[in-house]
């Protein structure tokens, strides 16, 4: 006796699960809108980015290209206090504004206080500053 399948694909019984959504627990991880980031550095090294839109909310942190386990691990702190501050209610901006001029985290780095943000025109931006400034060797 062999088996026969009767349709192909997502069974239909379900109906249409469209109206489902999940509830959005972070800023989202990328935009098309202007963006303004502000270099990361740890012990005196820029590490990455710390990004954010001032019309929607996108926001994150993107390590330099060749950071590697460094770079990494700095995204934990930054996306920890992110999710702390949208929980808190805080547009994204807002939110990448609270972390200017705190103390250096031993993984995350810091963003000193007379840091000037930079204007970028999207989260593309972002990805081509981070991946153009390695460190040096």
């Amino acid at each position: 006796m062999s088996f026969e399948p009767t349709h192909m694909g997502r069974p239909t019984e379900f109906g249409d699960l469209s109206p489902f959504t999940l509830e959005q627990t972070e800023y989202r991880g990328r935009t098309d809108t202007p963006v303004r980031c502000f270099p990361v550095s740890l012990r005196g090294q820029v590490i990455g980015y710390l990004w954010a839109s001032e019309t929607e909310g996108a926001a994150g942190f993107r390590p330099r290209r060749g950071m590697g386990v460094v770079g990494f691990e700095a995204g934990g702190p930054w996306y920890k206090r992110l999710r702390e501050a949208r929980d808190a209610g805080f547009t994204a901006w807002e939110a990448v504004q609270l972390c200017v001029g705190d103390p250096e985290d031993p993984r995350g780095g810091h963003v000193p206080a007379d840091t000037e943000a930079l204007s970028l025109a999207n989260y593309e931006a972002v990805l081509h500053l981070a991946a153009a400034n390695p460190p040096p060797a």
